[in-house]
């Protein structure tokens, strides 16, 4: 044990301040166009397994076109990572050519091609593989859909990069067996595969049988059976942008549990043809262990459960030969992809054509694009009205919380409340937390509806609100009426009406401009709004102008949620979805960073 005293404490104080001085003096001294090292191109395969566990296997293409790159960043995956180490390294010109070092930097890992060496310039290829936990994340995970069948939901997205992409393609390996190397539409529809309607309207989709459990390897095992491959493909993506994927496949799919086993020891594991190599370390694929007090359990119950074990264990040895036996091979890994024909007919969706969805008056006004700005400035001046805040300034937005909410307020508008600080004014995360609230709320009411019927039934109410009412909804909102005991507030369907009527109004005559509409047009725009999303509603959240983050990701929970929220798992479509779609988000984590 050491023991530093002050002055060897100040003694190593100073060296560490000398050598950061001279790191930082070396990268003055290094012209900063050194490196030059663009992404071409990824592509990524999942192989899952029937007990929810995933092989994966990303293709990473760069050009270094001015210097030598060593690596660069690979964060975002949720789950566990348990590396192939075998199955990652980098080519060149097909040729594998460099071993990786993956080195754990906490929230993400640096690749760099081993033993300190560096490439450039030219092509070069990174392959990483690597097995995780699917189920563990949320990605994968059991559902209803509105016919009451069993499903499995496979909602998920690669990494994120730091730079725009050629293309990016994604393989899901499903343990379906069929018999034939290319599929159609109607052919996989009948096996009950399905998917969401922005999968197919985001990507090309190809439907392929391929021999082997676990990601392709360079040449196709000849005996074994075929099993069905979802690719998806798409070019020219931005930096940042998600490829985000939800699949359905029938529940029987996947087992209901795992049964108690142990892998068979690694020294005893060899390949088919009687090579005699080792494999390397692989992760456990079992899930649950043995339980400890087995002993303790009279004869008979420990017989059968032995037994139990024994047949299970030669169910998944039998099952996963083929990916241990390409997990061996991966170091000769193939990178052109193959040819494709595209479908042009969409699969099925779960939403019901002109099923209209029950939401409240700030989500109608949210769907039917009204502007978060507006929405903002009537909700407080609403709570205004009902004496339950002061508005104090406007540059910057400041309240004074008078009292609670009355009763039959949305809880929009105490998010509004949550979100004001001590010194009243309000976080600059505010728009960006109502709008993963309000679009949260709306998806979880119209998982199964039709959002263009919903949208049109809505404008209607709002005309025919404005029609009936709009003398009272502008009484109200200039403050002409106001109630007699502010504190008991108004009924839900008073309180309906003036947001109605306003709506109408303000989506089809912004002409005739209320007195108040001007005051809540300032109000909203005072908020502060460091993402810019006040000026756009429901709309721009589809379109993928605004993504969630750790909360949602963007479209892709409106397919995420839309039948977890009512399946027999609403616990876990909360931890799915509503936690992040976990690595189908990867939050703000994005990979890159060329070194």
């Amino acid at each position: 044990m050491e023991i530093f005293t002050p002055h060897a404490r100040a003694l190593r104080q100073a060296l560490a301040g000398l050598l950061a001085l001279l790191a930082i003096i070396c990268c003055f001294a290094t012209p900063a166009h050194a490196l030059d090292a663009r992404m071409q191109w990824v592509e990524v395969e999942v192989a899952l397994a029937p007990n929810k566990k995933a092989m994966v296997q990303y293709k990473i293409r760069w050009q270094v076109q001015r210097g030598t790159m060593g690596g660069f960043y690979f964060q975002g995956e949720q789950g566990r990572i348990d590396w192939h180490r075998p199955g990652c390294g980098a080519v060149v010109e097909g040729q594998r050519r460099f071993e990786l070092e993956l080195k754990d930097l906490g929230n993400r890992w640096d690749v760099l091609l081993a033993r300190g060496e560096r490439f450039g310039p030219g092509e070069i290829t990174f392959v990483l593989t690597y097995f995780t936990d699917v189920a563990a994340t949320g990605n994968l995970a059991r559902t209803t859909s509105p016919e009451q069948d069993k499903l499995v939901v496979f909602n998920w997205a690669p990494v994120q990069w730091d730079a725009p992409l050629a293309h990016e393609t994604v393989l899901v390996r499903w343990p379906i067996q069929v018999e034939q190397p290319k599929l159609s539409l109607q052919e996989v529809t009948k096996l009950g595969f399905r998917t969401e309607k922005f999968v197919n309207q985001r990507y090309k989709l190809d439907y392929l049988g391929r021999t082997g459990t676990a990601v392709s390897a360079p040449v196709e095992p000849q005996h074994a059976e075929r099993q069905l491959v979802v690719r998806a493909h798409k070019e020219h993506l931005r930096a940042r942008e998600k490829f985000l994927l939800t699949y359905y496949v029938p529940a029987q799919v996947f087992a209901e549990t795992v049964l108690p086993q142990r892998v068979p020891p690694r020294e005893n594991v060899k390949p088919d043809g009687g090579s005699g190599l080792v494999l390397p370390a692989m992760p456990r694929v079992d899930g649950l262990r043995p339980e400890r007090d087995a002993r303790r359990r009279p004869l008979v119950l420990f017989a059968l459960l032995g037994g139990l074990a024994a047949a299970g264990f030669l169910i998944v040895l039998v099952k996963h030969r083929t990916l241990l036996q390409a997990a061996e091979k991966l170091g000769e890994v193939r990178w052109d992809r193959d040819d494709w024909i595209v479908p042009s007919i969409e699969l099925k969706s779960f939403r019901h054509n002109g099923k209209v969805a029950k939401l409240n008056a700030i989500e109608a006004g949210y769907l039917c694009d009204v502007p978060l700005k507006t929405l903002v400035g009537l909700m407080i001046l609403e709570m205004e009205r009902f004496q339950v805040v002061e508005v104090l300034g406007r540059d910057p937005l400041q309240l004074r919380i008078l009292g609670p909410l009355p009763a039959g307020f949305t809880h929009y508008h105490q998010r509004l409340l949550d979100a004001v600080g001590p010194d009243g004014q309000f976080a600059a995360s505010t728009p960006a937390d109502l709008v993963r609230a309000i679009t949260g709320g709306i998806q979880e009411k119209a998982w199964d509806c039709d959002l263009e019927a919903t949208r049109k039934q809505y404008q209607k109410e709002f005309s025919r609100q404005f029609r009936q009412a709009a003398p009272a909804a502008e009484a109200f909102w200039e403050g002409t009426e106001i109630p007699a005991e502010p504190r008991d507030g108004l009924s839900v369907d008073r309180r309906r009406s003036n947001y109605y009527a306003f709506y109408h109004r303000y989506l089809h005559q912004p002409e005739v401009r209320p007195a108040r509409q001007g005051r809540v047009e300032q109000l909203g725009q005072a908020l502060a709004d460091p993402d810019g999303l006040i000026q756009h509603s429901y709309s721009y959240f589809l379109s993928g102008g605004f993504e969630a983050g750790a909360e949602y990701a963007a479209s892709a929970c409106h397919s995420a949620c839309h039948s977890a929220c009512h399946s027999a798992c609403h616990s876990a479509c909360h931890s799915a979805c509503h936690s992040a779609c976990h690595s189908a988000c990867h939050s703000a984590c994005v990979s890159g960073g060329a070194h």
